[in-house]
């Protein structure tokens, strides 16, 4: 990485004490950390992001479809669905005895692509719900 990429075009060193001063000002203006961490915690889990892969694929997919194509019961798939849902990640629409699933956020879709997740071909996303 080109460290003069992300030097202030102004920034003549500026004194530690002073960049320290900038950098806690920054933070303090920013909220949401505990809550972001704990959001990104479920990503650690490889079947819960397998999981989100399969819904940002196929926006609509129904549980049962997700735990086949994991390879994990739907006992199993149910409980990961239900911690994703619980921290925003997803939404549950049920349809009869059908639960089908979609992310909720534009955070979660575009996190999806910049992880490497795409779109079947032929599935027309309908984009992310907006969370309540």
């Amino acid at each position: 990485m080109d460290a003069a990429h992300h030097v202030r075009a102004d920034d003549d060193g500026l004194p530690d004490e002073q960049l320290v001063g900038e950098l806690r000002s920054l933070l303090a203006a920013a909220d949401g950390f505990e809550q972001l961490a704990e959001r990104m915690m479920l990503l650690s889990d490889p079947r819960r992001l397998r999981i989100l892969f399969c819904i940002h694929a196929h926006p609509g997919v129904r549980s049962s479809d997700i735990a086949r194509a994991i390879g994990a019961s739907d006992s199993t798939t149910s409980h990961a669905l239900a911690l994703l849902r619980d921290a925003g990640w997803v939404r549950a629409e049920r349809s009869g005895r059908e639960v089908r699933y979609d992310l909720t956020d534009r955070f979660a879709h575009d996190l999806l692509h910049e992880l490497g997740s795409d779109h079947l071909p032929g599935v027309h996303h309908p984009g992310p719900h907006t969370s309540a």
